[in-house]
């Protein structure tokens, strides 16, 4: 399995291209405004684009759901509470965009513990509100690999003074995931990858679950 990061605007996201070596379907998490720096990447690796997946509906990492889609004819997945957002942010441009993204549609609605394949990578969906209702990490367990998004980052995690936003639904889901073995890899949606094990303070959290 290949996996590469790619640092995109418009808020220095990380959008992940990964690839089935044998097959070389492949499919990229969170494309944000990366749509032509993924798809030369792709190409050059002799990759096909199976799948498009956010870990949540924010419009920086959703933007280019669009015109990636057009280009490779792969389906968007996004977790179901999260994939209204989809049509949503394509009626307003935030701070950071010059204009609405295209509108994009999940063509699969995610769920907790639902598989997304593509060759034989196989990634489980698990739902980790916080940040939105709809945030959702997507996880290797053969690899011990977290696409985490904007859920954890390294030292920290994703707002939750935003619309959907929860302190008390973020913890649940940081300490769900500091059960994850301590070697396991976060690829974050900002910032450095890091691992579990290095996330101490998040056995610091005092905020009652909920």
């Amino acid at each position: 399995m290949i996996v590469e990061s790619f640092r995109l605007p418009p808020l220095d996201d990380n959008a992940y291209l990964v690839v089935d070596e044998a097959t070389r379907e492949a499919l990229i998490i969170d494309p944000a405004l990366g749509a032509q720096t993924l798809l030369a990447r792709a190409q050059e690796l002799g990759a096909t684009v199976k799948v498009i997946l956010n870990t949540h509906g924010h419009p920086d990492h959703t933007a280019d759901n669009a015109p990636l889609q057009a280009a490779t004819g792969a389906k968007i997945g996004i977790f179901e509470v999260d994939a209204g957002r989809l049509s949503r942010n394509a009626r307003e441009a935030p701070w950071y965009l010059s204009a609405p993204p295209p509108a994009s549609k999940a063509d699969l609605l995610l769920k907790e513990g639902s598989e997304v394949r593509v060759g034989s990578i196989v990634l489980t969906t698990l739902h980790t509100p916080g940040h939105t209702e709809g945030s959702a990490c997507f996880y290797r367990a053969a690899e011990a690999l977290l696409f985490s998004g904007d859920t954890l980052f390294a030292g920290s995690c994703g707002r939750t003074d935003v619309q959907g936003g929860s302190p008390a639904r973020m913890v649940s889901s940081l300490r769900r995931l500091a059960q994850l073995p301590p070697a396991t890899r976060i690829l974050p949606g900002h910032g450095p990858e890091t691992i579990i094990e290095r996330e101490t303070w998040i056995a610091d959290l005092a905020y009652p679950v909920v």
